[in-house]
């Protein structure tokens, strides 16, 4: 549970950025949000502008 803790108080941000690429990284990005993953639970937030 600490480590729980302590990953929520100094958890990375993701700037979701499409600069033109072959949407390689969208899909791998978009998947990680899925419930499968939920990457949320660990208390990384994406978000749309910085």
């Amino acid at each position: 549970m600490r480590l729980i803790s302590w990953a929520r108080s100094s958890s990375p941000w993701v700037l979701h950025f499409n600069s033109g690429s072959c949407n390689g990284c969208d899909i791998e990005i978009v998947a990680s949000r899925a419930p499968k993953y939920d990457l949320e639970r660990f208390g990384i937030l994406f978000k749309g502008s910085p």
